[in-house]
């Protein structure tokens, strides 16, 4: 590992800049960078795009003011950022502003061709390296302090028809409000276990179609041919189905309508949920608990096990042949309550986890818990 305190080439630069995401990138006690990290953007940047890349940051630039870092005029530059935006390397807005991104080259490199082009099986193996080997995890998924980054957000029919529930903290409203286009793509964490030949639930989840990118997120896949645009309803029935089969549903931890992406979430593939399912080095705050807890109507109970076959966070069990359900272990995802055949388990409403008000809030929160 090497220190970014001696600035060498454009790469160093890009890492340099990256430091400043809330998240920070994965580096070790002493502040020095992963070399898989460093590998891996190496595999995303050629040299001549890290020329080009080593010039923004993690915040908006306008085109004019990228034209004026590299000297290129701004046709010439519009040009390039275009091109680099397309192959999944940087992120745009509109085509009008440009920006360097971490937890997007994360994740779109195993859900966009283009990119995954770059890093194949090479950027499969450094990731499981840097995130998972050198514990980058538990940063990813929360601060320092334990604010996660992401929430649990249940399906509807799981919650007891008594209990309050919001749009905000439920998929179904999530989808009803955001902004359009809802696009589908595959998961990307899925995909990643799937290129190494380990993924566990092959032969239980889907790949295709199965990551939401709402509002602009999703333009960023239509402009570029790729995703499934869904009208409401196909959405609507896209997560009845993912439901069914057991998958989990998380966003990011905010109470906005403008969410830009849901995802249908695993026990053994998620880059947050593995942080408490099969970590050994537990990070408990890898994702935000619901404000709900799964309880159970004992005389409606016929002991059928389901619940507690389907809970992917060991917090239902059978005592007698009558489900019970350990309040601390669950994250009221309502997969337990989903196909439960007598409605026995249900989510009740109960305040237990803070859901920031905006993006900026979160985001500011994090990185100032990741700096003290």
């Amino acid at each position: 590992m090497r220190n970014l305190t001696e600035i060498e080439d454009p790469y160093d630069l890009i890492l340099k800049k990256m430091r400043e995401y809330p998240n920070d990138i994965p580096i070790d006690e002493k502040g020095n960078i992963s070399e898989a990290f460093r590998e891996y953007i190496k595999l995303m940047f050629t040299p001549d795009e890290a020329e080009i890349a080593q010039h923004l940051d993690i915040k908006p630039l306008t085109v004019n003011e990228i034209a004026r870092r590299i000297g290129k005029d701004r046709k010439e530059t519009t040009k390039i950022l275009k091109e680099m935006a397309d192959k999944g390397i940087i992120q745009d807005i509109g085509g009008y502003s440009y920006f360097l991104t971490v937890a997007h080259l994360f994740n779109i490199g195993f859900k966009y061709s283009k990119a995954m082009e770059k890093l194949g099986i090479r950027g499969a193996e450094l990731y499981q390296q840097f995130f998972i080997k050198e514990k980058y995890y538990k940063r990813y998924e929360s601060s320092d302090a334990g604010t996660p980054l992401t929430r649990i957000i249940p399906i509807n029919t799981s919650v007891d028809h008594q209990s309050q529930i919001s749009n905000a903290e439920e998929i179904h409203g999530i989808i009803e409000e955001c902004q359009e286009p809802i696009v589908v793509t595959d998961c990307p964490c899925r995909n990643r276990t799937d290129l190494l030949g380990d993924r566990e639930c092959k032969d239980k989840y889907p790949i295709k179609e199965t990551c939401f990118q709402l509002g602009p997120f999703g333009h960023y896949f239509v402009k570029r041919g790729e995703g499934k645009v869904l009208s409401r309803q196909e959405a609507h029935q896209v997560v009845n189905r993912l439901a069914k089969l057991g998958l989990i549903f998380t966003t990011e931890n905010v109470k906005v309508a403008n969410h830009v992406l849901v995802c249908c979430c695993c026990e053994c593939c998620c880059a947050f949920l593995r942080g408490m399912t099969r970590f050994e080095d537990k990070n408990y705050n890898c994702v935000a608990k619901s404000n709900y807890i799964a309880k159970v109507n004992k005389v409606l109970c016929e002991g059928c096990g389901l619940c507690e076959e389907r809970c992917v966070f060991n917090a239902v069990t059978l005592i007698d042949k009558i489900s019970s359900v350990n309040s601390v272990k669950c994250y009221g995802c309502g997969a337990c309550a989903v196909t439960c055949p007598t409605g026995a388990i249900r989510l009740y409403r109960e305040e237990r986890s803070k859901i920031f008000g905006t993006h900026k809030e979160l985001t500011e929160t994090i990185y100032k818990e990741n700096r003290t």
